[in-house]
């Protein structure tokens, strides 16, 4: 009878699947199919709409509330746990961080680098609300709540066929092979497709037609790259002075064949005026603008370009070539703080490491806006350069350029007016000589001296320096750089 049993519940048993032995799925054969959902839509889709959704900022899950979930008569009913609210963001002046959208755009081969410092800090809910960034890349990620939304994916078949989108054709090979471009030195880092900054130009122009589309009741569209950093506070302060319904186009003045533009890294500021006059007139503004986007080199330049073409002229005062202060093309360290720009208002840092966001994001929390205001090169200055400069410092280099002396042209130097030309035409000889050489000239603020040449200015850098263990300290001879800071307190402002 026992022998009976075994054999029946042998034979049962053999039915069933051993779901320990079940084979994985098969890997897809075309390993460079890109995953997202978007590539088999008409490549005439605009863009979806994706943006980080409200559930950004982290809320307390609800108590069920069905019938079967009621807790026993024999236990205590747990009070709700309070849902948090979302931080509101600061009103400045009569303009709100509601009234904007923030464009960011970053790149696949970058994203993991540069992109994470800004979710907590850039993009805190409490600056700006979550739904009123759209991040833009070259490949669709995910991350958390956050949407990056592949700025490319309705390129035209023609453009896409470009030998310069060969990156965007290999990014999701490297994805799928679980090679991630990072370069953190762990296992599975990789570069990344190489060539894949020849992407960026065919960015701008469906990233502000989307962006229009997408976000129709902004009054402002602000633009930053990933490697940079917007004030947003004191932006706003000045953005409250223009009307959003006129076409207004403006940030760091670049210019190229022709036509002025704002410096993409610097970031810029288009308003809703601005948008309707020129997107909101074309279907697609992309595909018309395609053969110059293809023969230009620069997407920032194809934008002023179509700008230009719909009657927006890059500047502030709708002149041609008005320069904007406050819009920087390169970082804190490596700007020139000048008298000129010593009093007005600062907007933006281009070229920033993830850890100068973050100091840059502390110093614009540490600001009072409202019993201050917007804060200017010299708050800055005082607050975060200042504190670096020394009175001299070896393997140094503060890009001094206004004067430069050499042992092979001193004699045709002439010195600045008040300065003898027996301490001017000695600068080259020594360290000490060079540093007396900008006491004695009264616009000095800073020198530098490298082997027979001393170099002056009459503009603040902070610069760069070596540290030790550089292999730089082996192959060269030390450059030794000073400051005289205290010479700007000559430079007054009204308030």
């Amino acid at each position: 009878m026992i022998f009976v049993l075994f054999l029946f519940f042998y034979h049962l048993d053999l039915e069933h699947d051993d779901p320990v032995i079940r084979g994985l799925p098969d890997l897809p054969q075309d390993l460079s199919s890109r995953q997202s959902p978007l590539r088999e839509e008409s490549k005439q889709q605009p863009l979806p709409s994706a943006q980080p959704s409200p559930s950004a900022v982290p809320v307390a899950p609800l108590v069920p509330s069905s019938e079967d979930q009621k807790p026993s008569t024999h236990q205590q009913e747990k009070p709700k746990p309070k849902q948090q609210q979302k931080p509101q963001p600061k009103q400045y002046g009569d303009l709100s961080p509601d009234d904007v959208v923030l464009l960011f755009k970053t790149g696949a081969s970058v994203l993991w680098r540069r992109l994470p410092i800004h979710l907590s800090t850039s993009f805190e809910p409490s600056r700006i609300p979550a739904d009123n960034i759209l991040i833009y890349s070259d490949y669709p990620e995910t991350i958390g709540s956050w949407q990056v939304i592949d700025v490319l994916e309705n390129s035209t078949e023609t453009v896409l066929k470009t030998d310069n989108y060969e990156p965007y054709r290999q990014q999701p090979d490297y994805e799928a092979r679980q090679v991630y471009a990072e370069m953190a030195n762990v296992e599975g880092d990789g570069n990344g497709p190489a060539g894949g900054w020849k992407l960026d130009k065919y960015k701008f122009l469906p990233l502000i037609q989307h962006a229009g589309r997408a976000k129709p009741e902004a009054k402002w569209y602000i633009y930053i790259e990933d490697d940079g950093y917007i004030f947003l506070p004191n932006l706003l302060l000045h953005l409250e002075k223009f009307s959003w319904q006129e076409p207004w186009y403006f940030g760091g003045l670049a210019w190229k064949h022709g036509d002025y533009f704002a410096h993409g890294g610097a970031g810029f500021v288009l308003s809703r005026g601005a948008w309707e006059q020129s997107f909101g007139l074309e279907e697609d503004m992309v595909t018309k603008y395609a053969d110059f986007t293809e023969a230009h080199g620069c997407g920032d330049h194809v934008l002023g370009h179509v700008m230009q073409d719909y009657g927006i002229n890059f500047g502030q005062t709708h002149g041609k070539s008005e320069y904007s202060w406050g819009f920087n093309p390169e970082p804190h360290w490596g700007g020139w703080f000048r008298r000129a720009s010593w009093c007005y208002p600062l907007y933006s840092w281009h070229h920033t490491h993830s850890k100068d966001v973050a100091r840059l994001y502390n110093f614009e929390q540490s600001w009072d806006f409202e019993k201050k205001g917007q804060f200017r090169y010299r708050d800055f200055f005082k607050a975060m350069v200042e504190p670096y400069m020394r009175r001299r410092v070896e393997w140094w280099d503060n890009q001094s350029s206004r004067y430069e002396l050499r042992s092979d042209n001193i004699a045709d130097a002439q010195p600045p007016e008040g300065v003898s030309k027996q301490v001017w035409n000695s600068a080259w000889k020594s360290v000490d000589a060079c540093e007396a050489a900008c006491v004695a000239w009264e616009g000095c603020v800073q020198w530098t001296f490298y082997e027979d040449q001393c170099r002056m200015d009459e503009n603040f850098m902070l610069g760069m320096g070596i540290p030790v263990g550089d292999l730089r300290r082996q192959t060269s001879l030390p450059r030794t750089s000073g400051w005289l800071p205290q010479r700007a307190e000559k430079w007054v402002c009204d308030a």
